[in-house]
């Protein structure tokens, strides 16, 4: 596994530590300046360091292969495939008053400014900014009302294409779009003035002036403010999270959260079902596109498994987690909780017929991220700075929770694994255990502090009882609630989606795991009890 490194990123320097499998590794110093931002192409051959005044671009041997004057940096970040980077710098004006172009594309190979473009805020949840076709050919920005399309090989021109979409606030381009092919899009637009807000998943092409596109898909709702899109790795669908910032049933002080499903062809959109109510905290895709876990509802929150067709396949039980991450073979992954909660990760296994497995549990406390590494057997956990400012540093888990070496710092920003070049490491299942090794029964396994006896009033005292009675009620786990497979019939599948529609006529609901012709008989006298009540 020398392979292996971790990327740590503190106020003074950027490490790489060399063996972070062992306590103690050997650390080397990447770059001694207080960097901004530390990222990796995706092919893993180079990586750019960002810092106040200068963006560089180093090999994978750690060598510098451009270095570009860029004052005021904010944000950076690579494109898909490494040939260009994106940089948002803090707005400024020249010395005639006029403010310079903060937004700009630069071309990896000579460090060339190839688009400039302005913009007023940096937005974190929608970063980059520019988004750029699977070929890296064109790439697409954001006007008022409409989305320009630039050749990136002809950029003086202006763009190529300008596709209106109006009151556009947020969009997301299909990963696997391309400018001859099939490009498709989602968009975004807030409600205004009475009018519900929507999604809406277009197929970008050339429109005749003062006409509107047809959208392929479009879902409309209320109550929502900001949205996040996932897309799969296929480009086959996407997950939108739409959020307010005010719960309008004042049951949660984190707002609300509505999770929507599109497929790229059209043929699906739908609000997704939640099992339980409350807040969405985490919603994550499978790196190979086929699955995707929820982890949703008021504590003990509620994880569940879809397929790709947004069907529930596996009910992972309720817990203290507020994230969710795959192993990149998509065949692993962990629950954590984070922020508030007291750190419990518990690790599965996810089978060929969509069922999980746990394979063990542990506690990384005051956890601020999780990664897995690229060989897919261990884990990163790090408690970072502004988050947390006491306790910074990482801790490297097995799959399987057995601690294996943890670094601390007196202030740590970031820490991360170093990608790999694909195919370094295969897709490999558990080892086995070992004779008369315990296996471990779920979530609920999970080693818990020891217990007090807790206070107990004088009255009981006298006769004889020396603790406290066990409470019968817990936030953090619901023991009744174990979960298991959804067994779930392409009918019962069909009949949840259509009574989830809203303004569906009470009484004519589907039955689910109901034939067509018991369907149409409930119908039937539905109908018929309206009428009898209505004539009466």
């Amino acid at each position: 596994m020398s392979d292996l490194k971790v990327i740590a990123r503190t106020p003074t320097a950027v490490e790489s530590i060399l063996d972070p499998l062992n306590e103690g590794g050997e650390a080397s110093t990447v770059a001694t300046v207080e960097a901004l931002v530390v990222e990796y192409a995706r092919d893993a051959r180079k990586y750019l360091v960002a810092c106040d005044k200068l963006l560089r671009v180093f090999s994978s041997s750690d060598e510098l292969m451009v270095e570009v004057a860029c004052a005021g940096i904010r944000a950076a970040s690579f494109s898909p495939n490494g040939r260009y980077i994106v940089t948002f710098q803090r707005p400024h004006k020249n010395e005639e008053g006029i403010f310079v172009p903060n937004l700009v594309v630069w071309r990896v190979e000579d460090g060339a400014s190839v688009l400039s473009l302005n913009q007023k805020e940096l937005d974190k949840d929608h970063w980059p900014s520019i988004q750029f076709t699977a070929d890296e050919s064109h790439c697409v920005s954001q006007v008022t009302n409409t989305l320009h399309v630039h050749d990136l090989n002809d950029c003086e021109a202006g763009p190529c294409l300008k596709f209106p979409v109006k009151g556009v606030s947020k969009f997301s381009l299909c990963p696997t779009a391309t400018m001859g092919g099939k490009m498709l899009v989602m968009a975004y637009v807030p409600e205004i003035k009475g009018t519900p807000g929507f999604l809406a998943l277009h197929q970008m092409s050339v429109c005749p002036q003062g006409t509107t596109p047809t959208p392929l898909a479009r879902k409309s709702f209320f109550r929502a403010n900001s949205v996040r899109f996932l897309w799969n790795v296929t480009g086959s669908s996407v997950l939108i999270i739409a959020a307010a910032d005010v719960d309008a049933t004042n049951q949660s002080y984190y707002g609300e959260q509505k999770l929507f499903f599109f497929s790229a062809d059209g043929s699906q959109d739908m609000a997704v079902p939640m099992p339980k109510e409350g807040p969405i905290h985490d919603v994550q895709w499978s790196p190979k596109g086929d699955f995707f876990i929820t982890v949703a509802g008021f504590m003990p929150a509620k994880s569940t498994l879809f397929n790709a067709s947004c069907v529930p396949k596996f009910d992972l039980g309720s817990g203290p987690y507020s994230l969710v991450r795959w192993n990149p073979f998509g065949r692993f992954f962990a629950l954590a909780g984070f922020g508030n909660l007291p750190g419990d990760v518990t690790f599965y296994d996810k089978k060929a017929d969509a069922k999980c497995k746990v394979m063990g549990t542990t506690r990384a406390s005051n956890g601020v991220s999780l990664e897995w590494s690229p060989c897919g057997r261990y884990v990163l956990t790090a408690t970072t700075a502004p988050r947390l400012r006491v306790d910074n540093g990482f801790q490297v888990f097995k799959y399987n929770g057995d601690l294996l070496a943890q670094k601390r710092y007196d202030v740590l920003y970031e820490a991360i694994w170093r990608p790999v070049e694909e195919g370094t490491f295969e897709d490999r299942p558990q080892t086995p255990r070992g004779q008369g090794a315990k296996e471990p029964s779920g979530p609920a396994a999970l080693a818990q502090p020891a217990r007090s006896a807790g206070y107990v009033p004088p009255h009981l005292r006298r006769q004889g009882i020396t603790s406290a009675p066990k409470a019968s009620f817990s936030l953090a786990r619901d023991q009744e609630d174990i979960g298991g497979k959804i067994k779930q019939t392409f009918a019962a599948a069909r009949a949840a989606r259509a009574s989830s529609v809203p303004g569906a006529v009470p009484g004519n609901e589907p039955v689910p795991g109901a034939s067509k012709a018991a369907s149409k008989n409930a119908k039937r006298r539905a109908k018929k009890k309206q009428a009898e009540n209505s004539s009466t």
